[in-house]
């Protein structure tokens, strides 16, 4: 009996551990845009009330560095290479100025000198977030698919690169 139950359990464990891993690109994109927004409302929302932002300023800053660096350095590694491997230059070095605008504005919600400048990029942030999403999703992923690569198999090697190459913990999912 006690044996019945460990193995139920240990497949409940399994079974949440697989419903937490992104089985596309919107799942993963979904639970780290959803993440980000929720740390960056949590900032704007304080500046707003008048309240001490820098608990919501540190989180979000937390964050910024532990998923989302790792997950755009990620992509950049290996959505953009396999972009540029079926010649869609053009549209890497399109997304490439997203993700240098991004990157800045990540550097300028870290270093605010106030918690209205950090909310107003948080929230630059998040406008950028979502269109450079959208972009993934609906041009490069297709076109990618398109060109015959399992991008399915691309987000894997995203997965493991920022486990391995930044330690990020994914607390999006």
């Amino acid at each position: 009996m006690k044996m019945n139950q460990a193995n139920e359990e240990q497949s409940l464990l399994s079974d949440q551990d697989d419903a937490r891993t992104p089985r596309t690109a919107e799942d993963h994109h979904a639970g780290l845009r959803a993440r980000l927004t929720d740390y960056a409302d949590e900032l704007i929302n304080d500046v707003a009330a008048g309240h001490d932002p820098e608990p919501a300023r540190l989180r979000l800053a937390q964050f910024l560095h532990d998923d989302v660096l790792a997950h755009l350095e990620a992509e950049k590694r290996v959505l953009y290479g396999a972009a540029r491997r079926v010649g869609a230059g053009a549209l890497v070095a399109s997304l490439e100025v997203d993700h240098d605008f991004l990157l800045s504005t990540i550097a300028r919600t870290r270093r605010a000198a106030t918690g209205f400048e950090a909310a107003l990029s948080a929230h630059a942030l998040m406008v950028l977030f979502t269109l450079r999403i959208k972009k993934e999703e609906t041009v490069l992923i297709p076109m990618l698919t398109e060109a015959g690569i399992d991008v399915s198999v691309l987000l894997e090697g995203m997965i493991v690169q920022m486990t391995t190459d930044y330690g990020s913990r994914f607390t999006y999912l």
